[in-house]
């Protein structure tokens, strides 16, 4: 990362260091919680590794991130379906029915994700299954974290653009309860739980 950076600066189109875990859970929760498939849209898809391997089963996908090396990467070598558009979520506008919304491991980065959420809302419908995951954070896991010394690492103030937000599953609950989302689901993606590594919250908007 380079620190006079503006945006988060991808270097590659390789799998991050979540994205193989997370890939698997992603896949389970589309085939058996989503009944339609026609339109995706990721929110923040980074260098676009990860919405390849999770949008195989979907018409129409969008890829959206604010950071221009990220959609670069995410275009380099591929010529499939998915439009990758530089743009924040603040920004984007979509007049289609969406069947899926995909926000994987974004929120944590965000400075108000009220906002963010409140977007969200606005592009769905009641129908459309709303899929974010971030990393989670409970009382066990955070204390092994201690115990092994992998506190600093973990809640690292040197990663530029990194986490600012840190979520348990009692606090990402009553944010999107806030904004107007019923819970479907909640699954957790590597390791076992209470040390997973992430979680992962399917949702829809209430009118």
């Amino acid at each position: 990362m380079n620190g006079s950076s503006k945006e988060y600066n991808w270097q590659h189109d390789k799998a991050d260091n979540s994205f193989e875990y997370l890939q698997k859970t992603l896949n389970l929760i589309i085939e058996k919680k989503l009944n339609n498939k026609k339109n995706l849209i990721d929110v923040g898809c980074g260098n676009g590794y990860l919405t390849k391997k999770i949008s195989e089963k979907f018409e129409n996908v969008i890829a959206l991130d604010e950071s221009h090396s990220a959609i670069v990467q995410a275009k380099k070598n591929y010529n499939g379906k998915i439009n990758f558009i530089q743009s924040s979520l603040s920004n984007f506008n979509y007049n289609n029915k969406i069947d899926c919304i995909t926000a994987i491991e974004v929120i944590e980065h965000t400075y108000s994700p009220d906002n963010f959420l409140k977007k969200i809302y606005e592009l769905s419908n009641e129908s459309t299954k709303i899929i974010i995951s971030t990393p989670f954070h409970g009382f066990v896991k955070n204390l092994t974290l201690l115990l092994a010394g992998k506190f600093d690492d973990h809640f690292s103030p040197l990663w530029e653009h990194g986490h600012i937000k840190f979520f348990s599953k009692s606090t990402l609950s009553k944010m999107l309860i806030r904004n107007n989302f019923k819970i479907i689901d909640i699954l957790y993606s590597g390791r076992v739980y209470p040390i997973s590594k992430s979680m992962i919250f399917v949702v829809r908007k209430i009118i």
